[in-house]
Order: C-alpha cells, then structure tokens, then sequence
C-alpha cells in the first residue's frame, strides 16, 4: 500500500484521475477519526444526493437560455439568453447559478466530452415550466418549452481544482496526526524558526512586472528580512516542485506578501494553476492567522486586480507608500509594529456631571 506522502505527491503534481485519487484516499480517509473529511470524500465520490448541502464551490455562475415557440409550436428562439432576476429576488435564490451535485468520476467525464470553452446542462421541467408560466405572462403568444445553464468550462474545472485542494489539506492533517513529526500539516503555523522570513508570491504577468518582483524582494532583503521568491528558490534546486515549494514557502515564513495583478486575480478567482492552488491554501490560513498575509500592489488600488474572495481587504499601494511614507507602512506591516501609539486605557473614568429635574409644580 503507498504512502500517504506518494498520494499527496500525486495530488500536487495532478498525476492521474482526481477519481481514482479519491478512491486511493478513501482507504487512508476511512482509518481516520475525521468525521467531516469522511463525509467529504464519500461525497465527492458518490455525489451529493437527494437535499444535502452542496458546498459554495459546487455552485457556479451561468446564464439560463431557452427554447422559444409561438402559439401555434413554431420555433422562434433558440438558446435565446433569459433574465429571471426578478424571479431570483422572488424565491430568495439565484435561479440562474447551477448546481454541480454529480460525483467527480462524472464530472471528469463531462470536462473530458467538451468539444469547447462552454458547457450546457439542462434545466429541469418542473422549474421550465414554473418559469415558462412568468415567462408567457410577459410575453404574450410564446412559450418556454426547454431551457438550459450554459457555463464556462473553467466554472466546472474550479470544482476539480478545489476538491483537489481541500483534499490535500485532509490528508495533511491525518500525515501530521498518524505518521511522523517530520511531515507538517500545511495550514500548521507552528514553526519556531520562521522569524523574519518573508516569501513574496505574485503571478507571472510580463517581464517587466516579474522584474519588479524580483528588484522588491532584493528591495527587501538589502532592509534586512529574509525574503524569498520561487525565482530565488527553483534557482537553488536542480528539480523544482513548485507546488511543494509555495506549499513550503506559506508555511515557513512568518509573512506572506502577495502581489496582486489582473493576472493574479484571474487564476486566483479561477483557481486556476500554481497561483489558483496556492490561494486555496491563502484563504484557508485566513480563516486562522489574517496578520500573516500582506496584500500589496506596485500602484492605486484596483479591482481588476483584487480576487473576489479578498475583496474589502486591505490592499497597500507601494507607490503610496513609498512616495509619501518611505515604505513605513509596509515595514510596519513586516515588524508587526503600530504605526501610531494610542495611550493605554486608564483606570480611572470620568465621573458624568448629570442634570437634576425640578419637581413638579404650576
């Protein structure tokens, strides 16, 4: 029987069929005291059945489109694009999203039948026709008599990514609990030696943009933190796993600098290749450890740059701050350090002047 390290290894380099890995894993899954993982994989495995819960990353955006016919059955719409956005605000629900509850040997199937970018599913005639009766009543003399989601392709691989992701995190957790000391738990932030590391991650955009990563983290290092890249690291190695080595970079270093970009926000939003996987990891140490990531930005914020997940999160401008603060505010952020100093609460309160009322009299 492998090891838990070869499937994780596996997962990482997205060696084989995520179904057969899942399969693989269920035998390591099964042995653990995991509940909610358990739950998980067979899920995955099995599909989501009759009125359990699918999770968020199941349900994608799409566009409803229909059939159209006259009075009389006569074709005059094809995958005609539909807005029943008023219907959505009626039930409480976007009726619009699809929902993915099929297990992943299927899904895989499905991405594999695609001839395109775009997937179509049909929608069930039981809501065509509930939506067929708003529909005619809008539009007097025509009928709803099929409609379907159409959907990116990507919008079905993003289930694969992160089923693959959350998976990996799993088996961490079991590697970690059953096997050795050595193997550490991804989302661990527990190591004793990370103090002062800095790993910068960005997304490869164009030479010049990937340049000026490397001039910050030289920037930074010359200011006395120990930072890194993946150019600094794969340089240092003769055979990279980039996948292990952002794994590695997220947990051994006390901050983590993520430089945003339109292409950064692509793959993240997607999560889509090494940037897509490794904002998996981001968003769940968030959940635990916010002061250890540092957004940044090389100019005024935007939001063609910022992934939704992090959108309302604080973005620092590097040209700000360099222009006006020399990068104080980002040293602050690196040292964990206040910039202003408020005063400590004192323990005496201020006793409250009150006002007495006359009594009553005319």
């Amino acid at each position: 029987m492998r090891k838990i390290a070869d499937l994780i290894e596996d997962l990482l380099k997205e060696n084989g069929k995520l179904s057969l890995l899942l399969l693989e894993a269920k035998s390591f899954v099964d042995q653990s005291e995991d509940k909610k993982l358990i739950e998980f994989v067979n899920n995955e495995l099995n599909g989501y059945v009759d009125d359990m819960p699918l999770p968020d990353y199941r349900i994608i955006n799409s566009e409803i489109i229909g059939t159209i016919q006259n009075s009389f059955g006569q074709l005059t719409h094809k995958d005609y694009p539909l807005d029943f956005s008023v219907v959505s605000k009626e039930v409480g629900t976007d009726i619009s999203k699809t929902h993915i509850p099929d297990g992943i040997s299927f899904v895989e199937s499905n991405i594999a039948n695609l001839t395109g970018q775009i997937a179509i599913r049909p929608m069930p005639m039981e809501l065509v026709n509930m939506l067929n009766q708003v529909f005619s009543y809008n539009n007097p003399g025509l009928n709803l008599v099929s409609a379907s989601y159409r959907f990116s392709k990507a919008g079905i691989e993003f289930v694969l990514n992160k089923v693959r992701q959350e998976l990996i995190l799993g088996l961490k957790r079991i590697e970690v609990s059953s096997e050795s000391q050595e193997v550490n738990d991804i989302v661990s932030l527990s190591k004793s030696d990370t103090s002062n590391k800095v790993f910068v991650t960005y997304a490869w955009e164009n030479e010049e943009h990937n340049d000026k990563v490397i001039s910050f983290v030289d920037f930074l290092r010359k200011k006395g933190y120990n930072a890194s890249m993946d150019r600094k690291e794969s340089q240092e190695k003769t055979s990279t796993n980039f996948n292990q080595m952002m794994i590695d970079g997220l947990k051994d270093s006390e901050k983590i600098v993520v430089v945003l970009s339109p292409k950064y926000k692509e793959r993240a939003d997607e999560l889509k290749g090494g940037v897509g996987f490794e904002f998996g990891i981001i968003m769940e140490q968030l959940k635990k450890t916010e002061n250890k990531y540092i957004f940044v930005s090389f100019g005024p914020y935007d939001e063609n740059s910022v992934p939704l997940a992090i959108s309302g999160r604080d973005v620092l401008d590097l040209k700000r701050d360099q222009d006006e603060n020399d990068f104080n505010e980002l040293f602050a952020k690196l040292d964990s350090k206040n910039i202003i100093n408020f005063s400590d609460v004192s323990e005496e309160k201020v006793k409250v002047k009150t006002k007495k009322i006359k009594p009553f009299k005319l």
